[in-house]
C-alpha cells in the first residue's frame, strides 16, 4: 500500500481520506443537525463529547504505554508520505475517532449511518497507505472507537 501511495492519484485519495478524520467533521455534524432539530443536536453533542473524552483518554494511555514504533522506524527503508503528529503507532487515532463517530451516529441517530463504517475503514486503510500505521494499529483503533461508542451510547441513551 505504501508503494501505491507513491502514485499521485492514490496519494491524493489517501490524503483526502486521512484528512477527513482530522476532527472537523465531528464538530460540523452537530451544527448541521441543529439546523433540523436543536434538542437532538444538543443531546448528540453531549453524548459525543463524553464518548470522545473517554476514547481520547484510552487512546493516549494505550499509545504511550505500548510505545510501538511507527512503520518508518520499524522497517528499514520505508518512508511515510506524511509526518505523523506523535511518535508512537498503536492504536491509530484517526481510525479510532472515525469508528467512534460512525458508531455514535448509528447508535444515537439512525442505524442507516452504519454505512459510514465503509468511510471509517477507508480512513484506516489510508493511514496504512500513507506509511504511518501498521494494519494492526488500524484494527486496534477500530476496536477502540467502536467499543467506546457502544459502551457510551448504551450507558447514556
Amino acid at each position: 500500500m505504501a508503494e501505491r501511495a507513491a502514485r499521485p492519484a492514490s496519494r491524493r485519495n489517501y490524503l483526502l481520506l486521512s484528512r477527513s478524520a482530522d476532527g472537523w467533521l465531528y464538530l460540523l455534524s452537530p451544527l448541521l443537525l441543529a439546523l433540523v432539530n436543536t434538542a437532538v443536536a444538543v443531546q448528540f453533542l453531549y453524548i459525543c463529547g463524553a464518548a470522545f473524552a473517554m476514547e481520547r483518554s484510552l487512546y493516549w494511555t494505550i499509545k504511550n504505554t505500548t510505545k510501538r514504533n511507527r512503520p518508518p522506524e520499524a522497517i528499514p527503508g520505508l518512508r511515510s508520505i506524511i509526518i505523523a503528529n506523535d511518535r508512537f503507532s498503536l492504536p491509530s487515532g484517526h481510525t479510532s475517532g472515525a469508528f467512534l463517530f460512525v458508531t455514535m451516529l448509528s447508535q444515537c441517530l439512525n442505524p442507516a449511518f452504519s454505512l459510514g463504517y465503509l468511510w471509517a475503514a477507508g480512513v484506516g486503510m489510508s493511514r496504512v497507505g500513507l506509511g504511518v500505521h501498521f494494519p494492526t494499529d488500524v484494527c486496534a483503533g477500530a476496536l477502540l472507537g467502536t467499543g467506546v461508542g457502544l459502551a457510551v451510547s448504551g450507558y447514556l441513551m
